[in-house]
């Protein structure tokens, strides 16, 4: 890095912590646990008079979820409020198990997300209500194991996403530093690489939405 590049992150760096000292927060850690939901559609097939109908419907589920996240306010923008981003980092675990009278199977999904957002935070009294929108990285490792007769057989495979994200929720004073957080983040899928050992796939503009609600503290410095 050259002395110029250097010179200049320092110079940002000094000019962006300036004014979070200035707004009407400080900068918090948050640490949050919740469940994550999604919604899919499954298709059934029944058999009447010789033909097939395939009826749709709809299945939710829910893994739980650990959530830590950086806030940092950068300046105020009236009487009540103020903006600024906040950084977070959440994973979740699905699992799911089937046992048949010859078979079992069994897998597991490892979801991490990295996410930035932009946010506006609004004060009244002890009260903060914050509403913001951004994006986010995810990457899901996924493992499959089933067994038949005897024979086991396991396959492991990889998904890259870039999501769309959506939040809002509140806050509430405890301490001179120290708040309650409530708030539900919402991750509509953008774009999606697969990989699974030769086999590549990538689609976009997908919109499969998870949802997130989640509870927790925030401590402020």
């Amino acid at each position: 890095m050259t002395l110029f590049k250097k010179s200049l992150l320092f110079f940002l760096s000094i000019t962006f912590f300036v004014s979070a000292a200035r707004a009407k927060d400080s900068v918090g850690i948050m640490i949050q646990v919740g469940a994550i939901g999604s919604e899919k559609t499954y298709y059934s097939s029944s058999t009447l008079s010789g033909g097939t109908i395939s009826m749709p419907y709809s299945k939710t589920t829910f893994s739980p979820d650990f959530y830590f996240g950086i806030g940092i306010p950068v300046c105020d923008i009236g009487e009540i409020c103020f903006f600024g981003f906040d950084f977070g980092y959440n994973c979740s675990l699905k699992y799911s198990y089937s046992l048949f009278s010859t078979s079992e199977s069994e897998s597991y999904v490892f979801s991490h997300k990295i996410s930035f957002m932009p946010e506006f935070t609004f004060v009244k009294s002890n009260f903060r209500f914050y509403v913001g929108t951004g994006f986010a990285f995810g990457f899901e490792p996924y493992q499959y194991e089933s067994a038949s007769l005897g024979v086991k057989t396991v396959s492991d495979s990889n998904s890259f996403k870039i999501f769309w994200t959506f939040e809002t929720g509140v806050k509430y004073k405890l301490g001179k530093h120290l708040f309650a957080v409530a708030d539900i983040t919402f991750f509509v899928t953008a774009f999606e690489a697969y990989n699974d050992d030769d086999y590549k796939s990538r689609t976009s503009g997908g919109s499969t939405m998870e949802f997130l609600p989640k509870l927790g503290l925030e401590v402020q410095f």
